[in-house]
């Protein structure tokens, strides 16, 4: 069920209202979101409920096992085979076709002409997201840095919660745990933050996003030949515009709605198309993942402290990882590979700046800020035309139509505004943001009912028929 589909308010009500009336019994509560996370997944696909409990009651045993007293050899043995086996369930259900197709065109190269075939499946919900953050408890534990639940239902509800289970924040131990295990606060902390999120992620989401989505951006890219040189311009940066405001709308609703419940997660977008150069883009999307990136891959392949070719290479190599993590499509793993790239190339700037005896992060005026802000913004808006398209052959089209556009398929002034609206958006959301809550916190609390049924029938008003689906959920 999305969190902008009109049957989630009265699901999410009820869960409130459910967690708030158990809040002195920490278990009953806890069974009570657990439930309702279960329910939630069940909603999209029995199968989905089954993988999501079942990789949770799998890493909780791990977790269980890293914890005894056993031999260092020992622990290191059991914590790789649980990595092993959790990336081999996200394997199974994301990249087995991918795999099989290859070893099809090698065995062709080969002049061999087996046929292997799979059967469709369907990815559950949220594998990826779930995944990775059942891999970081395991190697938390490992490392004795996991904060360990206190019981089976502790660890469900660190797996499950489900706000954030279908499109993250991806949680570590130390994040959410210690919340899950506390007695509940005696009332909802800083409400008013927790509404203006919810309300602004449905606008961005709903209205904004669902409009980019459905004007122009899909027509395009499924006939880039067709469109004239403009329109594929337009649509590049339509495309970067439509992602954030589906992503990041979608974290906002989440991370309001745990809050209502009593939980804090964490930042996962601080407006990343404010960034000036590359590392702080990745510093500022998708938060959560690119920490966990960090921690957890390239900080295992040595980091930055083996020389500079090995240092390139360990950038490379994670956001590889990072495009395959998306789906097995090669236009993922050419996005990875081009900010694993752009990433090594400022890099090499800031040692060889560092060598000169010079500041690794010069002070720059307004023009030199504007230039590296507009490099950064047009390199991503490019690098997602690989991650959009549906095969190689459409981006080659598209970045040929950048140049050599075709007759058009109708241009929209729509478009232009919302998707300037969007970067704009990135340098004032925050002031927006702080003088809602202010607006809201000085709301007479008896008029609250009042405010949010005004402002949801406004929002109902203006949404389109169709809401978009939210990207993310097929990753």
């Amino acid at each position: 069920m999305e969190f902008v589909a009109l049957p989630y308010p009265y699901f999410f009500l009820v869960v409130l209202t459910l967690a708030w009336a158990l809040r002195t019994r920490r278990n009953a509560r806890n069974l009570v979101l657990v439930l309702a996370s279960g329910w939630f997944a069940w909603k999209w696909q029995p199968l989905f409920l089954l993988c999501l409990f079942g990789s949770s009651l799998f890493n909780y045993l791990v977790g269980e096992l890293l914890a005894r007293p056993l031999a260092a050899r020992v622990r290191a043995v059991i914590a790789s085979v649980a990595v092993v086996l959790n990336l081999s369930l996200l394997g199974f259900f994301k990249y087995r076709e991918f795999f099989v197709d290859g070893l099809d065109d090698v065995l062709g190269l080969l002049g061999l002409s087996m046929h292997l075939s799979v059967a469709q499946l369907l990815v559950p919900l949220g594998i990826s997201f779930y995944t990775f953050q059942g891999i970081a408890y395991v190697v938390d534990s490992w490392r004795n840095s996991a904060v360990r639940p206190g019981n089976l239902l502790d660890f469900l509800l660190f797996m499950a919660f489900f706000p954030k289970f279908a499109a993250g924040p991806i949680c570590r131990s130390r994040e959410l745990m210690p919340q899950i295990l506390r007695p509940a606060p005696a009332s909802i902390e800083q409400p008013s933050q927790a509404v203006v999120l919810i309300a602004g992620g449905v606008f961005k989401k709903m209205i904004l996003g669902t409009y980019l989505a459905t004007h122009m951006v899909e027509d395009v890219f499924q006939r880039p030949e067709r469109a004239s040189s403009a329109e594929l311009w337009l649509v590049m940066f339509a495309y970067t515009a439509q992602i954030y405001l589906d992503f990041s709308g979608y974290t906002d609703i989440a991370r309001g709605c745990a809050r209502l419940l009593g939980f804090e997660l964490p930042e996962n977008f601080r407006y990343p198309y404010a960034a000036s150069d590359l590392t702080d883009y990745w510093r500022r999307w998708h938060m959560s993942f690119s920490r966990w990136l960090r921690e957890y891959v390239y900080f295992p392949l040595g980091g930055s402290h083996r020389g500079t070719l090995r240092t390139a290479l360990n950038l490379l190599l994670t956001f590889v990882a990072c495009g395959l993590w998306h789906g097995p499509r090669w236009g993922f793993v050419i996005w990875g590979a081009l900010h694993g790239l752009g990433l090594i190339g400022h890099k090499l700037l800031r040692d060889l700046r560092r060598a000169e005896g010079r500041a690794v992060e010069p002070r720059r005026g307004p023009l030199g800020w504007l230039l590296g802000w507009s490099a950064t913004l047009l390199f991503c808006a490019f690098a997602r035309i690989f991650f959009k398209a549906d095969s190689l052959a459409t981006a080659g089209r598209f970045i040929h139509g950048l140049a050599h556009g075709g007759p058009g398929l109708g241009f929209e002034w729509g478009v232009v505004v919302l998707t300037v609206l969007t970067i704009v958006l990135n340098f004032v959301e925050e002031p927006l943001r702080g003088l809602a809550v202010h607006w809201h916190a000085r709301v007479p609390r008896l008029v609250w009912p009042v405010a949010w049924a005004a402002m949801a029938l406004m929002l109902l008003a203006i949404k389109p028929y169709d809401v978009a689906f939210t990207i993310y959920f097929g990753f």
